[in-house]
């Protein structure tokens, strides 16, 4: 009997690496996708993300050529409810790509903005939910497929 329990023991260990290899491979293939879209923006500057003590996640200084002219961002949500936060930048020019790259995936993203002690971030936003759980499962969502670190935020 104790033999039965080992070997079961050994088969579900053996099932959980297989497992953990397929995800590997997965998060491998999403990095490349995340590094072939960074390298669109490589003009822009750094686009490492970091996060600064109120939790808004920012991206390094990035220049931004003066003749540039920004595109506008899309239409903020009416009304209040709930939305996903995917980034906060510094960079309006970095914002944008982030919208386009969320609008290639299928969102509607928009951006709002907001000055936290003198600094003006860019936060880039998907969505408008009436309830919190809907919210929750657009945030779920993106960490599953994105390996994005989102949060739930009330529209303001």
């Amino acid at each position: 009997m104790r033999y039965f329990g080992i070997l079961g023991l050994l088969v579900a260990i053996s099932l959980l690496t297989i497992s953990c290899s397929d995800k590997k491979e997965e998060v491998a293939k999403l990095e490349k996708e995340v590094l072939d879209e960074g390298a669109d923006i490589d003009s822009v500057g750094d686009s490492s993300a970091l996060t600064d003590t109120l939790g808004v996640q920012t991206s390094s200084p990035q220049t931004v050529p003066d003749e540039v002219e920004p595109e506008p961002f899309p239409a903020i949500p009416t009304g209040g409810g709930y939305t996903v936060q995917v980034a906060g930048c510094e960079s309006q020019a970095y914002a944008q790509h982030l919208v386009n790259v969320y609008q290639d995936r299928g969102y509607e993203p928009y951006v709002t903005n907001k000055t936290v002690e003198g600094q003006l971030y860019y936060r880039v936003r998907i969505g408008q939910f009436e309830n919190l759980q809907e919210a929750k499962v657009l945030k779920a969502d993106l960490l599953d497929k994105y390996s994005v670190e989102a949060w739930v935020d009330l529209i303001s």
